[in-house]
């Protein structure tokens, strides 16, 4: 069984009263872990750490920028706990493992979120131009400065998460921070302790209590040394800890209790709707404070509704959380389960019509588990209790309305106001039903959907004050304003004259997308483009390799007096290192302008290199998705392989030796401003690198065309780029100066770049990126061997689409049904694979066939994958596919 200390002033210890308690896996009722009872002594000892840590200023008085670098550090070492965090999340808290495997990437995503927003953009200081007051001229401005030691209380449903929440925005804005988990649910909260040290949090600065909350509650939330209390748990829990930080008047963050209203208006998308309504209820056995637990629908579509409703819920699997075929796993502990069966009865008995559910499962081949099933009760009244009172678990309320006014006034009859849902098929009436909404956040046409610089938290009873944004940050800062006077003279302060009878006063305040330039000799048109982007002096990125076949030549002699200098350092799997010296040799040579001549790893080390160096700091700094708010250094790209799309889209896959794998730079302000595809630059590329780049751009054709970010005009590019390299690799393998086929190629390659920057890749790409960091295998060929294998995988999810591509690669599939069609797409894959000489198993590249297992692990939780066709959680099916090719 696994042991689990406290962690306090930076060290895991027992507890001073050596007292323990038992982790409970609520899918079996079994014991699986031994956790350290924190008692008054510990929470003394815990407090005091944290408050020599703050007054000491080791972390306080760091610069915003340099605690970011810490937490980035941070953020790797969560990043290498994902599969652990993922594993004791769901059999600690009952999360199915599908999402509780999301987790780790969500919580390292939102320390470099805030961290970097807390280090560039936050308002620390802040100018006010006009004080309001015209008798005191002078400068004024605020300050916000850390508050000091800050108590996090987290709730049992998600205790990952929120103490992600509690812990980030406390130390990334200087504080230091106790955090009390759940007594049921204490184990992640350590992990991320051990990932805090790890990274080198100076002690004291994060602390971790596992114990009984009343006992250890009431010493954190009176203790005179706390500064701040941040609690998310229930409206009761809220009003008691509230009263305790009001005899030593401390700042309070209440996220608490929920009854959402999820209004569904007549014209609304059906299906939308109540995939929404039972996602917005169901999802985690209904333990979410904002679930939209009572479902409001028109009149008009009530029956069609509820029927509907009724039959997906019921087709809801239910099941042990670390199954990935479960939807919904147990509740999270014995005493939720006999709340939600006490609710269940007080339905029935108040008159509410139960359709479906009611009744705690029992799953096959497990003794035990608080198994419920997931409950909807029609015609119920919005003054019943059911409809009125929190519930916490998997049990919703579908009420009737007659307008929308009405399905505003029965939303707002209510002492919560938490979250809320809008279906309609009309943005302007949803906003104009959501505008009316007495409720901390409400989603239209969505639900459950939180956002690291959106803010969130309640109205009424709900809570107080904000989590998450600039909102949340700010809620562990005190605000100083300082005034510094115009005058330092007496004869010149109006205000103080009025103790003096001179009243003259001695002064007068007088009141996207890239330009392509494709075909043979275009490589001249390089010198106009830098003329039309403004630029002087350009750094021309590549590899050693292309520049010993004497591209870079070319291209500096094209350039003339515009080439300052070549960065040749670009490994095969470029890394965050390779970025920084790239970034400081353009800074020493005053760089306006980046070309970049390779492949695909050069071109992604060009954009992290436009990236940082407009925006400062090392690469890891600019590690994020869509956080860039203004035009990059300007960029062109000149590819030199038979296929990469790099040239033309918005995303840079970068190795991160921390991280412990390859992460993403994805804004559309990365995308290149001006690509050259001249074939001339690929005349000299070997055989198997022809097939293995021109495999890659058809792998991104290939998964843009059945991701489920999928549309018409990407799959027009997709399939034509599939049709293009079908045609023209044969002709480049069989002649390798057939400048016309590898011109076609390169066409090919950008329009699946196009493809995929809109429609995403998936499960091959994560396959292909996990071997990539694990085995240094290159991306290209990686792709290539495992196409054929994900393309069978995702046949029953995307056979239309696949069938499509089996014509494109001139398959006669006239009379073939469309998963027959599929099937021999990938078939018609290996075989043009094959003829091209391209690699066919995973052992011809030096992978070990033991460590594919490990692989699989790490390929789901890639972010490729979740885009892929066919959905994947099993990291078993996924180490399947390995096998088969290697």
């Amino acid at each position: 069984m696994d042991q689990y200390k406290l962690f306090i002033d930076g060290e895991f210890v027992d507890a001073e009263n050596r007292k323990t308690f038992l982790s409970i896996d609520p899918g079996t009722e079994a014991p699986f872990a031994e956790v350290a009872q924190a008692g008054p002594a510990d929470a003394e000892k815990a407090i005091a750490a944290a408050r020599r840590s703050f007054d000491s200023g080791i972390w306080r008085n760091l610069s915003p920028a340099a605690r970011a670098d810490k937490i980035y550090d941070f953020a790797d070492q969560v990043a290498q706990q994902t599969l652990r965090l993922a594993i004791t999340e769901s059999m600690d808290a009952g999360h199915v493992i599908k999402l509780a495997k999301f987790w780790g990437m969500l919580g390292s995503a939102m320390l470099r979120n805030l961290a970097y927003y807390a280090a560039n953009d936050f308002p620390w200081e802040e100018e006010i131009p006009y004080s309001g007051n015209v008798f005191a001229p002078g400068r004024e401005w605020i300050r916000r400065e850390p508050i000091g030691v800050c108590v996090g209380i987290v709730p049992w449903n998600f205790p990952a998460s929120m103490a992600f929440w509690k812990i980030a925005q406390a130390i990334i804005m200087g504080n230091s921070v106790i955090l009390k988990p759940a007594s049921s649910t204490p184990l992640t909260a350590l992990i991320i302790a051990e990932a805090a040290q790890a990274a080198g949090i100076p002690k004291g600065v994060v602390n971790v209590l596992p114990g009984p909350g009343g006992e250890l509650g009431k010493i954190l939330c009176t203790h005179p040394d706390v500064d701040k209390i941040a609690v998310t748990g229930s409206t009761e829990v809220g009003r008691e800890i509230m009263r305790m930080a009001a005899q030593t008047v401390k700042k309070v963050t209440l996220e608490l209790g929920g009854k959402s209203a999820n209004i569904i208006l007549d014209d609304a998308d059906m299906d939308l709707a109540v995939n929404g309504a039972c996602f917005g209820t169901f999802f985690h056995q209904g333990q979410v404070c904002e679930s939209g637990t009572r479902v409001l629908v028109a009149a008009k579509i009530y029956d069609e509704f509820l029927e509907k409703m009724k039959k997906r819920t019921e087709a809801i699997r239910v099941g042990y959380q670390l199954l990935p075929t479960s939807h919904m796993g147990p509740l999270a502990n014995a005493a939720q389960l006999a709340t939600v069966q006490h609710y269940v009865q007080l339905g029935q008995d108040e008159g509410a019509e139960m359709i479906t559910g009611g009744r705690r499962l029992q799953v096959e081949g497990l003794p035990g588990g608080y198994f419920f099933a997931p409950t909807i009760f029609a015609n119920v009244k919005n003054s019943l209790r059911i409809a009125q009172e929190e519930i916490f678990g998997p049990v919703v309320c579908v009420i009737k309305f007659d307008s929308d006014e009405e399905a505003v006034a029965i939303a707002n009859d209510s002492v919560y106001g938490l979250g809320g849902g809008v279906f309609s098929r009309s943005n302007t009436r949803a906003v104009r039903v959501a505008e009316q909404i007495r409720t901390g956040t409400v989603w239209i046409n969505n639900y459950h959907i939180f956002a690291d610089f959106c803010p969130f938290g309640g109205y009424k009873q709900s809570g107080v004050g904000r989590e998450l944004g600039a909102a949340g940050l700010a809620e562990y800062t005190q605000i100083k304003r300082i005034h510094l006077n115009s005058f330092a003279s007496v004869e010149s302060n109006f205000t103080m004259s009025c103790l003096s009878d001179e009243t003259k006063i001695a002064f007068v305040q007088y009141d996207c997308p890239t330009r392509v330039i494709s075909g043979h000799g275009t490589l001249p048109a390089i010198y106009n483009e830098m003329v039309h982007l403004g630029c002087k002096k350009a750094l021309i990125m590549t590899d050693p390799g292309v520049r010993q076949a004497g591209l870079v030549r070319m291209v500096e002699e094209a350039l003339v007096e515009f080439c300052a200098g070549v960065f040749d350092g670009v490994a095969q799997d470029t890394d965050l290192e390779i970025v920084d010296a790239a970034v400081a040799m353009a800074r020493e040579l005053k760089i306006d302008c980046i070309f970049s001549v390779c492949g695909g790893s050069v071109i992604d080390t060009g954009k992290a290199v436009c990236v940082t160096l407009k925006n400062g700091g090392k690469a890891n700094d600019h590690i994020a998705i869509n956080r860039l708010q203004e035009p990059q250094t300007p960029h062109i790209v000149i590819p030199t392989t038979s296929g990469t799309g790099s040239e033309v889209t918005n995303i840079a896959v970068i190795k991160s030796k921390a991280a412990g794998r390859k992460v993403f730079i994805v804004d559309p302000r990365i995308i290149p401003n001006t690509a050259i595809l001249d074939p001339a630059f690929t005349i000299g590329l070997p055989p198997t690198l022809t097939a293995t780049t021109a495999m890659d751009a058809m792998t991104h054709a290939i998964e843009a065309l059945t991701s489920i970010m999928a549309q018409p005009i990407c799959d027009g590019q997709a399939l034509h780029a599939i049709r293009l390299i079908r045609e023209n690799l044969p002709r480049v393998i069989a002649d390798p100066k057939d400048e016309k086929a590898r011109n076609q190629l390169q066409i090919a390659a950008t329009m699946a770049g196009w493809a995929f920057t809109i429609a995403q890749v998936g499960l091959a790409h994560a396959m292909a990126h996990t071997l990539g960091i694990l085995y240094n295998i290159p991306h290209g060929a990686a792709c290539g061997i495992v196409l054929p294998a994900v393309m069978r995988f995702n046949v029953d999810f995307a056979a239309d689409k696949l069938a499509l591509a089996a014509q494109a690669l001139g398959v006669p599939s006239a009379g073939m049904d469309e998963r027959s069609a599929a099937l021999a797409a990938a078939d018609a894959i290996e075989k043009l694979m094959s003829e091209a000489g391209h690699p066919m198993k995973l052992r011809d590249m030096g992978v070990p066939e033991e460590g594919l297992d490990l692989a699989a692990f790490h390929a789901i939780c890639d972010t490729a994958a979740l885009f892929n066709a066919r959905p994947v959680t099993d990291p078993g099916e996924v180490a399947a596919l390995y096998k088969q090719v290697y």
